[in-house]
Formats: structure tokens, C-alpha cells, sequence
């Protein structure tokens, strides 16, 4: 085949005359396989070819989409097992029903048509680079039973850079890397048919549920690249096959609590020294003082004062002036002030008030009086 640049070419490796024992293909094998067969390189004679095209000619034949791998007794639905149909878009277009998982590198999962069972296939591929990566279902099952994982087609354009693997997780987990996944055997080299009756080429594993749902994994382990390298995969079936082995999961580990030796604990924190806070100074409490009971005062009762009788005012009369006479002698002021005394005594305030005045007044008098006369002399 011509290489033409931009078109990825497959190249398949020739298979071994012996691979498959003819009791085995002839039972097997559906007529349309026998047909091709018959038009091998090896087996290209006038009569062969004859025999061939009319043996393709007359065969009705079956759907395209219709595989036998897939047939029951496998459990998982048919069209999840031939891969019918594709959700999602390059680089990851997946089949229905499937997830992939990538665990290194970054390949690109799509729909192509190479496939024995009749197309469409997954190609899963990279152009110079490595990867390890596959796909996985999850299939309802009956706890207890044991079943058998089977891949009808992975087949790689360079057989010895590919490592093909089946797995089933009886738990129904989807962890590839979970310790509870069971995986057959790894297969590299040459191979796309990849359960052949043992000795030859088989990958088929086998386990017991655990679960009611079991998850079976296509693991490919690409770890060299020769440029663009490719596997197309279909027709992963899923049979009961109660030669499968009991299961024996991993024990959980359960932590160990740890006896931490005794040790002292640590001192508390020393508490920060706070600022000073003023101490409100201690208000005194006013003692109740004993309050002293008021002793009775007599009341002293008002004497009536008898009214004096209204003495008639004299009728004032010009007295002249009398001629200064010399003093013979002081004035007694011991015997003015005991006359004032006595007035004051037998006055009411309102004729005191007179009587000051004119007292003042007549102080003021005598005053001036006075001080003329030791002017004159």
C-alpha cells in the first residue's frame, strides 16, 4: 500500500498460518470469514477465487452492526458490546456506554470503521506520543456469580509498542487504580483477535461479584512511539462463567491509633501584662446621723401693751433764739444716753425710727454747734 501524506496507514502484521487450529476456524468462524479467507494471498488460485466469490455472491449474509462476540450469553447490551454508536466529538468520542480513562500522556479517543465485527470501531491513538489509557462499563449482575471479560478486536498498527489488558472491579467500582480491580493477562505484540482459545492469544480474565454491578476496564499501555500509533478496539463482551475464582478484596487497612508517650504538657501561656486601670477611689456613704428629737419650747405668750393715749401735739410756736452763753461747764452725755435708753424702751419702731432721726439730727446740731462757738473764740 502507497503511503499518501496526511492519511494516517495502517499497516497489520501478517497472521501466523498456525494462529488459529482449524477445527476451531471451521466452527467458528461464520461463512463470510471463510470466503475472505479464501482470497488470501497464499490461497489465490483460479478454482479458490472462483469458489470464493461465489461463496460471497450467494450468502445473504447478516447486519454490518451485528457481531457474534456480542451475542448472548453476553450480558452486556448489544450495542454497548459492538460500540453502535458515539457520543461526544473528537478527541474524545467515546462509545455509548463507555468511559475512558486516561492514566498518562493525552491520547484521542473517535469512531473509525476498522473492525472484523463490522464497523463502527474505537481508534484510540496518538501522533509521537506515549499514553496509558482505556475505557470501562458497568454491567448489572447477579452477587455471587462469577463472570468472564472477552475482547473480540484491539488491534495495533505497531503490535509491539501496545500492551492490551482486560480488568473487572466485582465491586462495581470505577477506579482503574483501585486495588480491587482483578486484571488478566498483558499482551503485547502481535494480535487483534485477542481471545483465541489458550494456548493462543487470550486476554480473557475472570471474577466472582461482589456487587450487583460489576465494571469491566480495557486498559492500553502505550509507552513507546514509532510516529502515528494507533489501536482500534470492539466487541468487549462480558459471559457468566462460574469457573471464576473467589474474590479476595484487599483488607481495608483501619488506621492504628498511635500511644503517644506521656509528656508533660506545656506551661499556659503567661498572660500579657495589662495597662493600670484607675481604681475609682471609694465614695464615701453618708452616715445617717442621729437626728435630735426637738424638745418642747414653751411658747411664750404675747403681753398686751396697752395703747397709749394720743397726746395732742402742741402748737408750735417761734421761740427766738437764745443768746449764746458761754458753758460753764461738759456736757453729761452719761445721763443723755439713759434718756434716749428710756425713750427707746417705752417707743414703738416707728417713733424709734423718728427718734434716730432727729437723734441724728440733732447730734449734727449740737455737732455744729459746737464748732461754731470754738470758732468764735
Amino acid at each position: 500500500m502507497r503511503d499518501t501524506p496526511g492519511v494516517t496507514t495502517i499497516r497489520y502484521e501478517p497472521a501466523p498460518a498456525a494462529r488459529m487450529p482449524l477445527a476451531h476456524f471451521l466452527t467458528a468462524a461464520s461463512p463470510p470469514i471463510l470466503c475472505t479467507m479464501m482470497l488470501a494471498r497464499n490461497l489465490r488460485t483460479p478454482v479458490v477465487t472462483l469458489a470464493a466469490s461465489l461463496c460471497l455472491l450467494f450468502y445473504p449474509g447478516k447486519p454490518a452492526f451485528a457481531s457474534e462476540p456480542c451475542d448472548p450469553p453476553n450480558i452486556i447490551p448489544q450495542p454497548v458490546c459492538d460500540m453502535d454508536s458515539f457520543y461526544g466529538s473528537p478527541p474524545r468520542q467515546i462509545p455509548n456506554g463507555w468511559s475512558e480513562f486516561v492514566l498518562s500522556g493525552d491520547p484521542t479517543f473517535m469512531q473509525d470503521v476498522d473492525t472484523f465485527w463490522g464497523p463502527p470501531s474505537l481508534r484510540i491513538w496518538s501522533s509521537g506520543g506515549t499514553f496509558k489509557a482505556g475505557i470501562y462499563t458497568q454491567v448489572p449482575v447477579t452477587p455471587g456469580a462469577g463472570y468472564r471479560a472477552s475482547i473480540a478486536w484491539g488491534a495495533p498498527n505497531a503490535p509491539e509498542t501496545f500492551g492490551r489488558q482486560l480488568g473487572i472491579d466485582p465491586t462495581g467500582g470505577t477506579d482503574p487504580n483501585s486495588p480491587a480491580v482483578i486484571w488478566g493477562p498483558m499482551h503485547w505484540g502481535p494480535g487483534r483477535i485477542l481471545n483465541y482459545p489458550p494456548p493462543d492469544v487470550n486476554i480473557d480474565v475472570r471474577a466472582r461479584a461482589v456487587n450487583d454491578v460489576v465494571t469491566v476496564f480495557f486498559l492500553v499501555d502505550h509507552p513507546t512511539s514509532t510516529g502515528d500509533n494507533l489501536i482500534f478496539v470492539d466487541a468487549i463482551a462480558l459471559y457468566p462463567d462460574e469457573s471464576a475464582p473467589a474474590v479476595e478484596l484487599p483488607p481495608t487497612e483501619t488506621p492504628t491509633p498511635e500511644i503517644a508517650a506521656a509528656v508533660a504538657p506545656p506551661p499556659p501561656p503567661t498572660p500579657l501584662p495589662l495597662p493600670p486601670t484607675a481604681t475609682p477611689e471609694p465614695t464615701a456613704t453618708p452616715t445617717e446621723m442621729p437626728t435630735e428629737t426637738p424638745t418642747a419650747t414653751a411658747t411664750p405668750t404675747e403681753t398686751p401693751t396697752p395703747t397709749p393715749s394720743p397726746t395732742p401735739s402742741p402748737t408750735p410756736t417761734w421761740t427766738p433764739w437764745p443768746s449764746a452763753t458761754p458753758s460753764s461747764g461738759a456736757v453729761n452725755w452719761s445721763r443723755a444716753e439713759n434718756e434716749l435708753l428710756n425713750l427707746a424702751r417705752a417707743a414703738r419702731p416707728s417713733i424709734l425710727l423718728v427718734v434716730g432721726v432727729l437723734g441724728l439730727g440733732g447730734a449734727g446740731l449740737f455737732g455744729g454747734s459746737i464748732l461754731f462757738l470754738r470758732r468764735r473764740r
